[in-house]
């Protein structure tokens, strides 16, 4: 009966372990890019740094020769290789627009740009939301504003789940067809780069 019962431990344990893997990233199917891809920010934040710190501890693809970080791309940039995918993190500060010398509607109009291009070349835009909600219920947010201008455009949605408390995210994906993945924290980022770019 001992025996019996310290299996069962056993078992329980070893799921409680394997559950919340399982769990960190749900949501639809991921999405697949071979590389090379390019990462970049939209709105100013921290967040395109933040994912490619990410993206370098899956240590399955390199910084420089797989993936590509550029933190304001002009339409140009965008034509430099043959990105499978463009990887936008959104997030806007005022000290990120303030070290930049700009403002909220200067970044908005080059992501118009960026994203208009990158439509024309056919380039997949992957809109990411690393950061827990900042957001607010004002639609003039210039987080809400960089979303509207990114998500309208993207090929999937990936974002935190502290990011979509409002359901935000849900409605776009449903409003415009986009697949949607969330990751339970920004941590998981890095295990689902592991699954979503890969080398040819």
């Amino acid at each position: 009966m001992r025996k019996l019962l310290c299996s069962l431990i056993c078992v329980m344990m070893l799921l409680l372990v394997a559950v919340p893997s399982l769990a960190a990233i749900s949501g639809d199917e991921i999405k697949v890019y071979t590389t090379p891809i390019l990462i970049t920010n939209a709105g100013q934040g921290p967040g395109g740094k933040m994912a490619r710190l990410l993206v370098s501890q899956a240590k399955t693809i390199v910084l420089d020769q797989d993936y590509f970080y550029n933190a304001e791309p002009q339409e140009a940039d965008l034509d430099e290789r043959e990105y499978s995918a463009l990887v936008c993190v959104i997030g806007s500060t005022d000290k990120g627009l303030g070290a930049s010398g700009i403002t909220i509607e200067d970044e908005l109009a080059r992501l118009e740009r960026m994203v208009n291009h990158a439509k024309e070349i056919e380039l997949p835009i992957i809109a990411v939301l690393l950061e827990k909600d900042k957001r607010s219920s004002i639609p003039t947010n210039a987080n809400e504003r960089c979303i509207d201008v990114i998500c309208s455009s993207a090929d999937w949605m990936i974002v935190v789940k502290d990011g979509n408390s409002d359901g935000r995210f849900d409605k776009l994906k449903e409003e415009l067809n986009i697949p949607l993945t969330i990751i339970d924290n920004t941590l998981d980022f890095t295990e689902l780069a592991k699954q979503a770019f890969v080398l040819p």
